[in-house]
């Protein structure tokens, strides 16, 4: 079944022929939706030069794992295609996922997404669903009261999803986290994701930035070494926190995260 996928554009205030940055939400690969970027972080980009594209995406488990990244390619795709309709004077981009988005950005780069982008932001991503770490139960949502199966297909929709509120499918997130089913929710029999070796990453991947809590209790910060690990052109700068996602809350500490992320990209892409 084919289903109408929306997306959001801010167009920057200082007319500078900047890449777009294309936004790319969280939430497992299961909830979330284009529009959870606060908008003080937009804002940024947008003073600095830089627009921003969040297009939503297919959600599991109603899609699986091929149909969610085609249905990305093919948002990032017409955007390309018709950045002038955007009023932008080129379609070079750089790709900022957060959390699963991250995972979802270096799926479409190994994928061989064309043109490819200018430079990669990772924050608290992981660069494999299928880390051992993330095989298991995970303690912090273990901790939680236990989702049984009858909620869980209370929750789940006869007809595909892509956009979701936090409170509407956060508790698929938690079952799957606390029985380990979160990957055979996501892959299809015989599907698997594509396998980054530090070869294909070093062949493909542009310049890249990682952000992470060095406590995160959703994906563990060894992740992120190891990924810094697999590329020659990173940084990995950690954050002192227990929080997956750090950045959730505007703070002034968080706006000044973002402020350096835009200072690398200056260095990057001018």
């Amino acid at each position: 079944m084919s289903k109408k996928i929306k997306g959001s554009f801010w167009k920057a205030t200082k007319d500078i022929n900047k890449p777009t940055i294309i936004y790319i939400h969280g939430g497992g690969l299961i909830f979330g939706n284009r529009n959870d970027l606060p908008r003080d972080y937009i804002d940024l980009f947008l003073k600095n030069g830089y627009s921003v594209f969040a297009p939503d995406y297919l959600l599991a488990p109603e899609s699986s794992y091929r149909d969610i990244v085609d249905s990305l390619k093919k948002g990032i795709s017409y955007f390309l295609d018709h950045f002038d309709e955007f009023g932008l004077k080129n379609n070079q981009y750089i790709l900022f996922g957060r959390s699963a988005g991250a995972y979802l950005c270096m799926q479409l780069i190994a994928s061989g997404l064309s043109p490819t982008p200018k430079a990669l932001i990772d924050f608290y991503g992981f660069e494999s669903l299928l880390a051992p770490n993330l095989l298991r139960p995970n303690a912090l949502y273990s901790s939680y009261p236990k989702v049984n199966e009858h909620e869980l297909k209370s929750l789940i929709s006869n007809s595909p999803v892509s956009n979701s509120s936090y409170e509407s499918r956060f508790l698929i997130y938690v079952y799957a986290r606390q029985t380990a089913k979160w990957q055979k929710m996501i892959f299809d029999d015989g599907e698997t994701e594509i396998k980054i070796t530090k070869e294909s990453f070093n062949d493909k991947f542009p310049p890249t930035y990682v952000c992470q809590s060095n406590a995160d209790p959703d994906v563990p910060f060894i992740n992120s070494i190891m990924l810094k690990e697999k590329l020659s052109n990173a940084r990995l700068i950690p954050v002192n926190s227990k929080e997956h996602d750090f950045d959730r809350t505007v703070t002034t500490d968080t706006i000044k995260i973002y402020e350096r992320v835009i200072a690398w990209l200056s260095d990057i892409v001018g």
